[in-house]
């Protein structure tokens, strides 16, 4: 085939192509939001690239992933996740096998699929005084994966943050897919950050760093 014939069958110019999510502006985004949250965030494009801030690898999941078994279980959990969005196109939550929750939303732009938002490493107790009896939990599975559980790695546990009922869960996945939304304004329309910040603080005043 000619490279004049490969040219014509690739498809037309969409969002997709004019948007990176590894580098510039998308990442830099990326890095604000995550500190106005206070979660770890990352994003996966439907082209396949990962932006996932440095930070992400605090707290637990640190030391899990830096086993070759968690590692690769952690792979494979968030692949499994990554395709039930891709192709439901609606927002998803769930415990990885470690027991941390996962958020993960959708992002489009008129119609557009450009990706996926994950929100990860929180814990599902309602406060400081319980995450002790999560590490107690987890001692089996530390075991499994081969950890070292010293102090450092359950003093990582701490911080963490928490949602505990299903309401409150619900309630933050609706509140990143309303995140996703403007996410994905500042990203391709270039609406400004301090614009987002007035919108989203009078919808849902309760949430922001939480």
């Amino acid at each position: 085939m000619s490279e004049k014939e490969k040219t014509t069958e690739q498809p037309t110019n969409t969002v997709n192509s004019q948007v990176s999510f590894s580098q510039g502006k998308v990442a830099n985004l990326l890095r604000k939001m995550e500190s106005f949250l206070g979660i770890p965030l990352s994003l996966r494009s439907t082209t396949g690239e990962v932006v996932c801030k440095t930070d992400y690898f605090y707290g637990p999941c640190s030391f899990i992933r830096g086993t070759k078994e968690g590692c690769e279980r952690c792979r494979k959990v968030y692949k499994n996740i990554e395709n039930k969005v891709m192709r439901r196109k609606v927002p998803f939550v769930c415990l990885c096998y470690c027991g941390f929750l996962i958020f993960a939303v959708p992002l489009e732009f008129r119609g557009e699929m450009l990706g996926i938002l994950f929100g990860s490493q929180i814990l599902p107790v309602s406060n400081n005084g319980t995450i002790s009896d999560f590490r107690k939990q987890f001692e089996e599975s530390a075991k499994e994966y081969g950890l070292d559980t010293s102090d450092e790695f359950y003093d990582s546990f701490n911080k963490l943050k928490t949602l505990d009922s299903d309401k409150q869960r619900n309630k933050f996945l609706k509140y990143l897919e309303e995140i996703g939304h403007h996410f994905v304004e500042m990203a391709v329309t270039d609406k400004p950050w301090n614009v987002f910040l007035k919108e989203i603080k009078e919808k849902a005043p309760e949430f922001g760093k939480f």
